[in-house]
């Protein structure tokens, strides 16, 4: 076995296998409750009830668990999980640069977290 391939081992690159998860699972799961919304909407149009403003993340949320699937709700939760799945793949990194002790790569995920982190408080309370 040459060498370049003998040092990725079971050990090693486990960080970048389970990012790649995280962003195909988080697109996978969007794009099918998008898709699953669509073809409510297609399939029964007068289910359709239009908000007159964005809900918030409780309020769909509380309209998911209660199993009451419209496609509107479903629309905006795909858009929602979408949204999220690169701050989940970067909260993914930094806990597998962390298993390889890879502590520059540690410090650059937090780093990256902390602005999303910022971006975000300030979008949602301060910005308004």
């Amino acid at each position: 076995m040459p060498d370049f391939i003998s040092i990725s081992s079971n050990t090693q690159h486990n960080a970048e296998r389970w990012t790649s998860r995280v962003l195909r699972l988080g697109v996978w799961v969007s794009a099918s409750l998008m898709i699953f919304g669509l073809l409510l909407a297609t399939m029964y149009p007068s289910s359709i009830e239009p908000l007159s403003i964005n809900p918030s993340l409780g309020n769909l949320a509380e309209r998911m668990f209660s199993f009451t699937f419209d496609p509107v709700t479903l629309m905006f939760t795909g858009l929602v999980v979408l949204m999220f799945t690169p701050i989940l793949r970067v909260i993914t990194a930094i806990f597998g640069f962390a298993v390889e002790r890879d502590w520059r790569f540690v410090a650059v995920s937090s780093i990256v977290l902390l602005m999303l982190a910022g971006e975000i408080i300030y979008s949602v309370f301060l910005k308004g």
